[in-house]
């Protein structure tokens, strides 16, 4: 197993444990809002904006899809769909919906598992970006037009 792999398994791990335990607080944190920023109609804007673009990627990805960073062994550099602008569509989903989540429950504990979480995906999109790099001559030209997880920002 090369180190790559076995970060790429890491990864994939700490999602699941992180996003887990993120459903679990949200559902049992019962404090009180921590700021006059609650946005519910809002934040389930933002909540079906992330898994419609989180829906949109998963049919754009079909046979290659994984959660692990590491690419998928015979697979293919996609540039379709909603990855035709965005370089990670699904963290971007991810993203929106956390967000969301946050501004219909803005106590300090989802704020935080929030934050967590976000920043999480962005690590995983930088190792993820090393892999693809490697993996695909052509990253690099696609990395040059399209944007990451923040549209606009490439």
């Amino acid at each position: 197993m090369t180190d790559a792999h076995r970060i790429s398994i890491q990864y994939r791990n700490g999602q699941a444990a992180l996003l887990c335990a993120f459903v679990v607080l949200f559902f049992l944190d019962h404090s009180p809002p921590f700021a006059a920023i609650q946005s519910a109609a809002f934040g389930r804007t933002l909540c079906m904006l992330g898994l419609l673009l989180m829906l949109a990627a998963f049919v754009s990805l079909r046979a290659v899809i994984q959660v692990a960073p590491e690419p998928k062994a015979g697979g293919h550099l996609v540039t379709g769909g909603p990855y035709r602008w965005l370089r990670h569509p699904i963290y971007t989903g991810m993203v929106l919906l956390f967000v969301g989540l946050f501004l219909r429950k803005p106590t300090a504990a989802v704020g935080i598992a929030s934050a967590v979480i976000v920043t999480f995906f962005f690590v995983k999109a930088q190792f993820e970006e090393q892999l693809l790099q490697e993996r695909y001559p052509d990253y690099a030209q696609y990395r040059a037009r399209s944007w990451g997880i923040i549209p606009g920002v490439r």
